[in-house]
Protein backbone atom coordinates (compact mmCIF):
# COMPACT_ATOMS: atom_id res chain seq x y z
CA UNK A 1 0.00 0.00 0.00
CA UNK A 2 3.03 2.35 0.90
CA UNK A 3 4.15 1.20 -2.66
CA UNK A 4 1.46 1.79 -4.33
CA UNK A 5 1.07 5.32 -2.63
CA UNK A 6 4.20 7.00 -3.25
CA UNK A 7 4.37 5.85 -6.81
CA UNK A 8 1.29 7.30 -7.01
CA UNK A 9 2.36 10.67 -5.57
CA UNK A 10 5.24 10.82 -7.49
CA UNK A 11 3.35 10.51 -10.53
CA UNK A 12 1.30 13.27 -9.55
CA UNK A 13 4.19 15.34 -8.97
CA UNK A 14 5.64 14.20 -12.81
CA UNK A 15 2.45 15.46 -14.18
CA UNK A 16 2.09 18.79 -12.62
CA UNK A 17 5.67 19.42 -13.07
CA UNK A 18 5.36 18.37 -16.77
CA UNK A 19 2.36 20.70 -17.28
CA UNK A 20 4.60 23.66 -16.11
CA UNK A 21 7.44 22.53 -18.19
CA UNK A 22 5.70 23.05 -21.22
CA UNK A 23 5.21 26.82 -21.41
CA UNK A 24 8.57 27.01 -20.16
CA UNK A 25 10.07 25.11 -23.07
CA UNK A 26 7.70 27.05 -25.15
CA UNK A 27 8.86 30.25 -23.76
CA UNK A 28 12.33 29.11 -24.69
CA UNK A 29 11.95 28.15 -28.65
CA UNK A 30 9.32 31.18 -29.48
CA UNK A 31 10.56 33.15 -32.69
CA UNK A 32 12.55 36.08 -32.13
CA UNK A 33 10.55 39.40 -31.83
CA UNK A 34 10.35 41.40 -35.78
CA UNK A 35 12.67 44.16 -35.52
CA UNK A 36 10.31 47.50 -35.36
CA UNK A 37 9.63 49.15 -38.46
CA UNK A 38 12.08 52.47 -39.15
CA UNK A 39 10.16 55.75 -38.44
CA UNK A 40 9.77 58.96 -41.03
CA UNK A 41 12.26 61.42 -39.61
CA UNK A 42 12.17 64.32 -42.60
CA UNK A 43 10.43 67.57 -41.56
CA UNK A 44 9.08 70.07 -43.75
CA UNK A 45 7.54 73.26 -44.00
CA UNK A 46 4.55 74.89 -46.15
CA UNK A 47 2.75 77.93 -46.19
CA UNK A 48 -1.06 76.92 -45.23
CA UNK A 49 -2.69 81.21 -46.26
CA UNK A 50 -0.94 80.77 -49.25
CA UNK A 51 -2.41 77.67 -49.94
CA UNK A 52 -5.67 78.54 -49.21
CA UNK A 53 -5.75 81.91 -51.57
CA UNK A 54 -4.83 79.30 -54.61
CA UNK A 55 -6.93 76.78 -53.46
CA UNK A 56 -9.55 76.54 -56.63
CA UNK A 57 -12.73 75.59 -54.19
CA UNK A 58 -11.95 78.47 -52.45
CA UNK A 59 -11.87 80.87 -54.91
CA UNK A 60 -14.73 79.92 -56.14
CA UNK A 61 -16.97 79.56 -53.25
CA UNK A 62 -15.47 82.90 -51.99
CA UNK A 63 -16.57 85.05 -54.73
CA UNK A 64 -19.72 83.01 -54.59
CA UNK A 65 -20.21 84.44 -50.77
CA UNK A 66 -18.76 87.88 -51.37
CA UNK A 67 -21.37 88.11 -53.96
CA UNK A 68 -24.36 87.31 -51.47
CA UNK A 69 -22.86 89.47 -48.76
CA UNK A 70 -22.66 92.18 -51.47
CA UNK A 71 -26.34 91.18 -52.41
CA UNK A 72 -27.32 91.57 -48.53
CA UNK A 73 -25.66 95.01 -47.97
CA UNK A 74 -27.30 96.62 -50.92
CA UNK A 75 -30.85 95.55 -49.42
CA UNK A 76 -30.23 96.22 -45.78
CA UNK A 77 -29.14 99.67 -46.90
CA UNK A 78 -32.58 100.15 -49.26
CA UNK A 79 -34.48 98.98 -45.95
CA UNK A 80 -31.99 101.61 -43.79
CA UNK A 81 -33.08 104.80 -46.40
CA UNK A 82 -36.45 104.01 -46.46
CA UNK A 83 -36.59 104.31 -42.42
CA UNK A 84 -34.93 107.54 -43.06
CA UNK A 85 -37.48 108.61 -45.10
CA UNK A 86 -40.15 107.70 -42.63
CA UNK A 87 -38.32 109.44 -40.36
CA UNK A 88 -37.96 112.71 -42.20
CA UNK A 89 -41.84 112.29 -43.02
CA UNK A 90 -42.74 112.51 -39.63
CA UNK A 91 -40.47 115.40 -39.07
CA UNK A 92 -42.13 117.48 -41.43
CA UNK A 93 -45.91 116.34 -40.55
CA UNK A 94 -45.36 118.45 -37.88
CA UNK A 95 -47.76 116.24 -36.12
CA UNK A 96 -48.61 117.29 -32.08
CA UNK A 97 -46.70 114.90 -29.73
CA UNK A 98 -48.67 112.30 -28.35
CA UNK A 99 -51.78 112.79 -30.89
CA UNK A 100 -52.84 109.10 -32.22
CA UNK A 101 -51.41 109.89 -35.69
CA UNK A 102 -47.92 111.21 -34.60
CA UNK A 103 -47.75 107.69 -32.47
CA UNK A 104 -49.09 105.90 -35.09
CA UNK A 105 -45.74 107.37 -37.10
CA UNK A 106 -43.33 106.40 -33.98
CA UNK A 107 -44.63 103.33 -33.77
CA UNK A 108 -44.11 102.18 -36.83
CA UNK A 109 -40.40 103.63 -37.46
CA UNK A 110 -39.83 102.05 -34.33
CA UNK A 111 -41.35 98.51 -35.65
CA UNK A 112 -39.16 98.78 -39.21
CA UNK A 113 -36.01 99.30 -36.95
CA UNK A 114 -36.61 96.34 -34.91
CA UNK A 115 -37.32 94.47 -37.78
CA UNK A 116 -34.17 95.71 -39.50
CA UNK A 117 -31.91 94.62 -36.43
CA UNK A 118 -33.39 91.33 -35.95
CA UNK A 119 -33.31 90.52 -39.81
CA UNK A 120 -29.58 91.96 -39.81
CA UNK A 121 -28.30 89.90 -36.91
CA UNK A 122 -29.80 87.04 -38.55
CA UNK A 123 -28.07 87.65 -41.44
CA UNK A 124 -24.45 88.06 -39.54
CA UNK A 125 -25.03 84.70 -38.12
CA UNK A 126 -25.71 82.83 -40.86
CA UNK A 127 -22.79 84.70 -42.77
CA UNK A 128 -20.59 83.60 -40.74
CA UNK A 129 -21.41 79.76 -40.32
CA UNK A 130 -20.97 79.74 -44.44
CA UNK A 131 -17.67 81.12 -43.82
CA UNK A 132 -17.14 79.11 -41.66
CA UNK A 133 -18.17 76.09 -43.42
CA UNK A 134 -15.54 76.68 -46.60
CA UNK A 135 -12.70 77.40 -44.48
CA UNK A 136 -13.39 74.20 -42.40
CA UNK A 137 -13.89 72.59 -45.79
CA UNK A 138 -10.87 74.10 -47.57
CA UNK A 139 -8.18 73.16 -44.27
CA UNK A 140 -9.54 69.99 -44.11
CA UNK A 141 -8.41 69.34 -47.77
CA UNK A 142 -5.51 70.94 -47.68
CA UNK A 143 -4.57 68.84 -44.36
CA UNK A 144 -5.52 65.61 -46.46
CA UNK A 145 -3.35 66.63 -49.31
CA UNK A 146 0.04 67.21 -47.28
CA UNK A 147 -0.85 63.99 -45.05
CA UNK A 148 -1.09 61.71 -48.50
CA UNK A 149 1.94 63.74 -49.69
CA UNK A 150 4.14 63.19 -46.61
CA UNK A 151 3.06 59.83 -46.55
CA UNK A 152 4.57 59.32 -50.20
CA UNK A 153 7.26 61.40 -49.26
CA UNK A 154 8.62 59.98 -45.69
CA UNK A 155 7.75 63.10 -44.03
CA UNK A 156 7.48 63.09 -40.10
CA UNK A 157 5.99 66.63 -39.50
CA UNK A 158 4.67 69.46 -41.12
CA UNK A 159 5.20 72.77 -40.21
CA UNK A 160 2.97 75.83 -41.02
CA UNK A 161 4.87 79.55 -41.79
CA UNK A 162 4.00 82.38 -43.12
CA UNK A 163 6.00 83.54 -45.83
CA UNK A 164 6.02 87.47 -45.91
CA UNK A 165 8.34 90.19 -45.68
CA UNK A 166 7.90 92.22 -43.04
CA UNK A 167 7.88 95.76 -42.92
CA UNK A 168 9.61 97.93 -39.96
CA UNK A 169 7.09 101.17 -40.67
CA UNK A 170 4.39 98.64 -40.04
CA UNK A 171 4.10 97.33 -36.32
CA UNK A 172 1.59 94.85 -37.14
CA UNK A 173 3.73 93.06 -40.03
CA UNK A 174 6.75 93.21 -37.48
CA UNK A 175 4.87 91.49 -34.20
CA UNK A 176 2.82 88.99 -37.02
CA UNK A 177 6.77 88.18 -38.22
CA UNK A 178 7.84 87.35 -34.66
CA UNK A 179 5.16 85.49 -33.19
CA UNK A 180 6.18 82.94 -35.85
CA UNK A 181 7.63 79.50 -34.00
CA UNK A 182 9.57 78.88 -36.77
CA UNK A 183 12.58 81.16 -36.68
CA UNK A 184 14.55 79.21 -39.67
CA UNK A 185 14.17 77.02 -42.43
CA UNK A 186 16.26 75.62 -45.46
CA UNK A 187 14.31 76.76 -48.66
CA UNK A 188 14.52 73.17 -50.04
CA UNK A 189 12.43 72.51 -47.31
CA UNK A 190 9.01 74.15 -48.39
CA UNK A 191 6.69 71.91 -49.57
CA UNK A 192 4.28 75.05 -50.30
CA UNK A 193 4.22 74.69 -54.44
CA UNK A 194 3.99 70.76 -54.14
CA UNK A 195 0.85 70.97 -52.27
CA UNK A 196 -0.79 73.75 -54.52
CA UNK A 197 -0.27 71.48 -57.82
CA UNK A 198 -1.33 68.74 -55.88
CA UNK A 199 -4.48 70.07 -54.81
CA UNK A 200 -4.76 71.19 -58.59
CA UNK A 201 -3.83 68.08 -60.40
CA UNK A 202 -6.51 65.99 -58.19
CA UNK A 203 -9.25 67.95 -60.30
CA UNK A 204 -7.64 67.89 -63.21
CA UNK A 205 -6.89 71.82 -63.07
CA UNK A 206 -3.76 73.70 -64.03
CA UNK A 207 -2.14 75.51 -60.98
CA UNK A 208 -1.92 79.43 -61.05
CA UNK A 209 1.63 81.03 -61.94
CA UNK A 210 3.43 81.36 -58.72
CA UNK A 211 3.50 84.89 -58.75
CA UNK A 212 0.06 85.15 -58.92
CA UNK A 213 -0.97 82.44 -55.72
CA UNK A 214 2.32 84.14 -53.71
CA UNK A 215 2.05 87.74 -52.15
CA UNK A 216 1.45 88.80 -48.94
CA UNK A 217 0.23 85.68 -47.33
CA UNK A 218 -0.05 87.12 -43.97
CA UNK A 219 -3.21 88.55 -44.25
CA UNK A 220 -4.90 85.76 -46.07
CA UNK A 221 -6.76 84.48 -42.98
CA UNK A 222 -8.21 87.95 -42.18
CA UNK A 223 -8.87 88.36 -45.96
CA UNK A 224 -10.59 85.50 -46.13
CA UNK A 225 -13.69 86.85 -43.78
CA UNK A 226 -15.93 88.60 -45.81
CA UNK A 227 -17.63 91.77 -44.29
CA UNK A 228 -21.84 90.99 -43.25
CA UNK A 229 -24.31 93.62 -42.59
CA UNK A 230 -24.49 96.22 -39.57
CA UNK A 231 -25.88 94.72 -36.76
CA UNK A 232 -27.28 98.05 -35.26
CA UNK A 233 -27.30 101.07 -37.70
CA UNK A 234 -29.53 104.77 -37.02
CA UNK A 235 -31.66 106.04 -40.02
CA UNK A 236 -30.51 108.48 -42.25
CA UNK A 237 -26.71 107.02 -41.40
CA UNK A 238 -25.07 104.69 -44.34
CA UNK A 239 -23.97 100.95 -43.76
CA UNK A 240 -20.75 100.94 -42.65
CA UNK A 241 -18.53 98.16 -45.03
Amino acid sequence: MKKNYWITLVGGIAIVLGIYAVPALAQGTAPPAAAAPQLPYLVAVVDVAQVIKAHPDFITRQEAFKAQVLAAETAFQKRQEAIADKQKKLEAAQLRTGSPEHQRFVDDIANDMAEFEKDAKTKQRTFALENSRIMYDTYKDIKETIGRFAQVQGIAQVTDYREFEPNPADPQTVAEDMDQRLVWFNPSLNITRHIIQQIYASRGMQPPAQNAAAGNAAGAARTATAPAPAASVNPGVPVQR
